[in-house]
């Protein structure tokens, strides 16, 4: 991808914790790098993104908002550019403040973050009510945010309980999407979907309205207590391999190095891989 660089955005806002702050405003900067295709602008401004309208477009934002933290401002400021110019593929912002109030000599506060369009692969389930409805719900709430763009969907199979075997059969399915969010508001998102389907807590790996895990999130690999990424288990689970397979036969899962069309020929016959 090719680079576009606008340094030194100037601009008086009113940004910032303390009353003084929001009252005088003061002076920022923003560095603004992007990356798009630019082999297909074909000499015509219409066809890349407008430096000058963009750089506007950052002053515009940022005086139209009053945040407390800079680090607000970058993360908000890098959604807006993303959602407005869709040819920009990935944005690095640095939101410089150098006026402000600390008690020492600086010369520079600043912030540098990374955003960018990410794909994601989705595996979700439902063994309780209307399990296509559950499924279709994901679907219904992708359309209504703009962070979100659904690129394909697997077709819905029946599968036998996992773990717990006393419950109703599963209806699986998988999901390709693109998204603006980090992992952690991704996972926001599917926890808020799955409330909305009239989730409740009940026992581990027990009955569910509907479930919906995060298999892979671009080529990231994330070990927190709150995520995992990819899906710890998801090369040895046949009811999210089988509808993954059928969108994506050929990613590449970045721990085991095997495409996910080789990890499902692994699995017995039962759905699960041969542990050893």
């Amino acid at each position: 991808m090719d680079q576009i660089k606008i340094s030194g955005i100037e601009f008086y806002a009113y940004h910032g914790v303390l009353d003084t702050e929001k009252q005088q405003g003061q002076f920022f900067r923003v560095d603004c790098e992007f990356t798009l295709d630019t082999s297909v602008c074909d000499d015509e401004i219409s066809h890349t993104v407008n430096y000058g309208e963009l750089a506007a477009e950052v002053v515009q934002f940022s005086q139209k908002h009053n945040y407390h933290l800079i680090e607000t401002l970058a993360n908000e400021l890098a959604q807006h550019l993303l959602l407005k110019y869709k040819d920009i593929n990935e944005i690095v912002l640095t939101v410089h403040k150098p006026h402000a109030p600390i008690s020492v000599s600086f010369s520079d506060v600043s912030i540098t973050i990374k955003r960018g369009w990410k794909t994601c692969y989705l595996g979700i389930g439902s063994n309780l009510g209307n399990r296509e409805e559950n499924l279709d719900l994901v679907s219904v709430e992708i359309a209504k945010d703009p962070h979100l763009i659904e690129l394909s969907k697997s077709s819905y199979v029946e599968t036998k309980p996992y773990g717990v075997t006393d419950q109703p059969e599963f209806l699986n399915g998988a999901m390709k999407v693109k998204t603006t969010y980090t992992a952690k508001k991704l996972l926001a998102f599917c926890k808020k979907t799955e409330a909305l389907s009239g989730r409740v807590k009940t026992r581990p790996w027990g009955e569910r309205t509907l479930d919906i895990d995060i298999l892979m999130f671009a080529n990231e690999v994330i070990f927190t207590p709150e995520l995992m990424i990819p899906h710890p288990e998801m090369h040895f689970r046949g009811f999210v391999l089988k509808p993954l397979c059928e969108i994506e036969p050929y990613l590449i899962h970045p721990i085991q190095r095997m495409n996910v069309q080789s990890m499902l020929k692994q699995l017995t016959d039962d759905g699960m891989v041969e542990r050893t």
